[in-house]
Parts: structure tokens; sequence; C-alpha cells
């Protein structure tokens, strides 16, 4: 029996390697095919511009090492591509932004070959500056720069040198969102390269199955070239990131992001994303942060009562008028890259005693990876009001299922960071054992975590993400994904990311 099971392991082991030999072989030859074609736009390893694409990402945990590297410049060109992948059966990834640290999402390893939408650069406002065409190649920063110039915004995330198209595909939100909803509900269209390597268009009236699933649907229904946003005749906001200083505001910190979900709509111009980070190679100290935002003239909104003086005074930061491409700009990114990083992210209701759960969970069990070259972590909190719910769904609506239940509620992402591949599995396990903890604890005060989660969130979390969005949204996900790709490329060919059709 002993036998016969080592015969077993050594047959399986033999089957994979076969299987990523035959994988390799024919992401080898997909690279020249698309190397005759295109000759100027394939990258092989060792040549300065496959670095470069290789390593774009924010995360090194990213960094896997492509066949090749394929930078198309045309949605002709990623037609050729999709139509390459799907007849000889190689398998590929898709990067925009670069922001998402789970591997495989938008790079992969010599296994299949990475397109990269890096010449995607198009920014080009209507006449009457209404809407901008942006393509996927185009980070917010660059995005927000842009659109100062014709004294307009558009309702993007927060702050971060990250694509936009990832965050329409995974319907993210910001600043704005308060008041017009997730980033979803300011796209107008939606360009993009289907299966059978069509270029199509979908919106309100064309295609409006797909533009409905895209928006949060993530890479799972085509490659898109370019999106249409709306602009808002916003010039200048007031904006800033202030400290309120370590653990002894916990208490009362954590009571502002409950009455800001509970409370919060009736001021939505008012914004705020709280940040609890902990830095142990500076200090043994937690310190509590906010990004907090007004859309009007006034520095002091009533919707931001309890993130000043005298309810809350910050220690350090204050909000200043500038334009969004200003406050955008005024971050340096570059800093924040070379680390190995994950997100994980949950929904609790707004309770002080829910969040206290989390946050004191959480920080209990990363301790102990202070001990670990260039560690350190935060706990993003995004209080979520009823009504940035409802007018999530204006705009056609989209598939990320959330209804009058979602709110008030809390939003908390874990975003720890560390420097060396080989403490990879110690992070990983206690990520994965602290959050079955978290939820442990929860449930034994009465409190359940939400359905929702985001598409970045870790490797736990890839099969939840879809389920979170209801039945009903995955039933008609999965019916405009066989009507769109019925053949499977974008979930047989492109591995990486939730997957609609095993949801």
């Amino acid at each position: 029996m002993q036998l016969q099971a080592l015969l077993s392991v050594a047959l399986c082991v033999a089957m994979v390697a076969a299987s990523s030999a035959t994988a390799a072989g024919q992401a080898e030859k997909g690279c020249r095919i698309l190397q005759r074609a295109y000759p100027d736009a394939v990258f092989s390893p060792g040549s300065p511009r496959y670095k470069f694409e290789n390593e774009y990402g924010w995360s090194t945990t990213s960094y896997l090492g492509p066949a090749c590297i394929f930078a198309p410049s045309t949605p002709e060109m990623t037609s050729f591509a999709v139509r390459t992948f799907s007849q000889n059966k190689i398998k590929f990834a898709v990067r925009g932004g670069g922001a998402m640290p789970r591997p495989t999402t938008a790079n992969i390893g010599p296994e299949g070959i990475l397109v990269a939408n890096t010449n995607f650069t198009k920014l080009q406002i209507s006449d009457d500056s209404a809407l901008v065409s942006v393509g996927a190649g185009v980070k917010w920063p660059r995005l927000f720069e842009y659109l100062d110039r014709y004294n307009v915004t558009t309702n993007g995330i927060r702050m971060g040198d990250v694509g936009v198209i990832g965050t329409v595909l995974g319907g993210g939100i910001g600043f704005f969102s308060y008041e017009f909803g997730t980033v979803t509900t300011s796209v107008d269209s939606i360009q993009c390269v289907l299966a059978d390597g069509t270029i199509t268009t979908a919106s309100l009236t064309r295609n409006s199955d797909l533009f409905w699933a895209l928006r949060g649907g993530g890479n799972n229904f085509c490659i898109v070239t370019e999106v249409k946003l709306k602009t808002y005749n916003v010039p200048n906001v007031y904006v800033g990131q202030v400290s309120y200083g370590t653990a002894d505001i916990q208490s009362r910190y954590i009571q502002s992001m409950v009455e800001f979900a509970h409370h919060a709509d009736a001021y939505p111009t008012a914004s705020v994303e709280g940040q609890i980070y902990w830095f142990p190679a500076a200090s043994n100290d937690r310190f509590y942060d906010a990004f907090i935002f007004n859309n009007g003239q006034d520095p002091a909104p009533p919707g931001l009562q309890n993130f000043s003086a005298p309810v809350m005074a910050p220690v350090t930061g204050n909000l200043t008028q500038r334009s969004m491409g200003s406050w955008f700009n005024g971050f340096d990114y570059a800093g924040d890259r070379g680390q190995r990083k994950i997100f994980h992210m949950m929904s609790v209701p707004a309770v002080p005693r829910a969040m206290e759960i989390v946050v004191d969970t959480y920080f209990a069990a990363v301790e102990h990876l202070a001990a670990y070259d260039g560690f350190f972590s935060a706990v993003s909190t995004m209080p979520i009001t009823r009504r940035l719910i409802s007018a999530s769904n204006d705009n056609g609506g989209n598939p990320l299922g959330l209804n009058g239940d979602s709110a008030p509620s809390l939003w908390l992402v874990e975003s720890p960071s560390w420097t060396n591949p080989v403490d990879d599995a110690i992070m990983l396990e206690t990520h994965k054992t602290l959050n079955e903890q978290i939820t442990k604890n929860l449930a034994a005060e009465g409190f359940e975590r939400g359905p929702y989660v985001y598409p970045s969130g870790d490797d736990t979390q890839v099969d939840d993400m879809f389920p979170g969005y209801g039945q009903e949204n995955v039933r008609r996900l999965k019916s405009i994904l066989k009507k769109y790709d019925p053949k499977g490329v974008f979930t047989k060919l492109l591995p990486g990311g939730p997957k609609v059709a095993f949801a």
C-alpha cells in the first residue's frame, strides 16, 4: 500500500511537471507568433523593457517572470493577441496600473504571456468637458492632473498610484462616493476586446448587459482598452491627511467612524477614511490617522465635526483647499514600492464594539511579525452610509450586490507589507489564522461579517467575492459570461482573480 501511495504521488508530480512544460511550450509559441506580427511590442527576458514591465506592479508578489511580455498600443493589437491565445490555448495575464498585489491576477509566470497595457495612455476630454476618455494604462494621479486643466474632476479613488481601469472593474470607492456612489456610477462607456477578438463598446444603450457586468465583474468578460468617465465641475476641494495620535485615542476614534457611517447622509459632500497603522521598526505605538475631505467651500463642515476639535483634535495635519490633481500628485508613491503586500477586506456592522474587536484582534495577532524584515501594517476604515449604497445603484446598476442591508457599516482593510519572499508563508498563514479568529470573536458577541469583499482581497477571499454579490447577481453574471465568452477564454486561459464561472 505504501508503494502504491508513493507511485501515486510520483505520478501526480510527473503530470503536473508535464502540464507546466506544455503550458510553457505553448507560451513560447505564442511569443513567436506575436513577435512576427508586432516585433516592436514583444519583450523577452533579459531586456530592459521586460524588466520594467515585469516589475511594474506595486507589490513584489507580482514579479512573476512571464515567457514574454506583449505591450499593445491599439485595440487591434489586443484583438490579435486574444485570438492567438484562444486558438493556441495559451495562458495569459493582463495588467493595467499594477496595483493588484495578489500573484497571477496582473502577471503570470513562464507558463504564460503578460499583456501590459502601459502604452494605452490616451486622455481626451470632450468638447463640453462633460466626459473624459481614459486609456487602459492610465493611473489616477495622471488623470486628475489632466482634468485640472479644465477645472473639472471625476469620481475616483481617494489616493494612490492605481490604475483607472482596475478601479472600474472592481467597483472602487473614493471621496466623492458619499455623494455619487461607487466609481461605477461615473462610467459612461467601456471599450473592450471580447474573447473572439471582437472590439466592442458597452454602455447603457449598447451591450447594456455587458456594461452592467463589467462594473464590478473583474477580468472575466473581456480586456478593457478604454473607458469614458463623467466629469464634475469641481475645480477645488478641501482635503488633507491628519493624525490623531496613538492608542489612547482609539475609543473616540472608533466612535467617530461609527457616527459618520450613521449620520453622514445629511452631509454627502464630506468624506473620511481612517488609517490605523503600525511601523514596528520606528515605534511600538499604533497611530490613528485619517484622510478627510469636503467637496465644498467649508474647511470645517458639520459632516466632519467628529474629526476636528473639540471632539477629536488632530495632532498633525489639516485640510487645505486644492485641486484633486494637486492632492494626488503630492505623495511619494515610489517610496511605497519594493515591498510584498496583501489585502484582506471585511465588512462589519457600524457598531463600536465590532470595530474594536477587529482592531484589537488584528494587532495582537501580528505582534510577532515585527521580527521579520520590513514588516509594517495598517487597518483602513471606510464608513459606509445608506446614501453611498443607494447612489451606487444609479447609472444602470452593477453586480456588486450592495443594498439596504449593506449600510450603515464599516469596511475594514488589512494591508500588511514585508520585504523578504522567504517570509511569505508566515505572513499568509498568520493572516489566515487571525481572520478566522476575528470571525469567531465577532460571532461570539453577536456580530456577523457582511458578505461583500473586494476583488483585491488575499487568496483566502478569492472564492468569496462573487458569492458576496448575491445569488441573483451571480446567476445573471454567469448568463452574461456564457453569452460573451462561450468557450471560457477568460476563465480557462486567464487564471488570475476571482472567477464568475466557479462561483
